[in-house]
């Protein structure tokens, strides 16, 4: 399982952020917010599968970016500091 940073923009009435985070959160039971429209997410597919899965739900008007993650770093970010670095520690 690889971890993954989400980040999208909404830019119409649908989906609606809480549709989104819902998805999210069905993805992967790792999943948390890191800034309010940035997840972290443990996934088992490549980058280009967890986008497409997302994109499912978008529509054209919104933006999305799909990441790997192998190392970070941060400040003060909305989901625990240890949860976060134990999994980008594990990717």
């Amino acid at each position: 399982m690889a971890s993954y940073l989400i980040s999208y923009d909404l830019n119409g009435p649908h989906p609606s952020h809480k549709e989104m985070d819902d998805l999210i959160r069905s993805i992967s039971a790792k999943a948390g917010r890191v800034l309010e429209t940035v997840w972290w997410v443990d996934y088992q597919g490549s980058t280009p599968q967890l986008r497409d899965r997302l994109c499912a739900t978008l529509r054209r008007e919104d933006r999305l970016f799909v990441c790997a993650c192998k190392e970070a770093a941060w400040f003060n970010t909305l989901l625990d500091g240890t949860s976060l670095k134990n999994a980008i520690e594990a990717a």
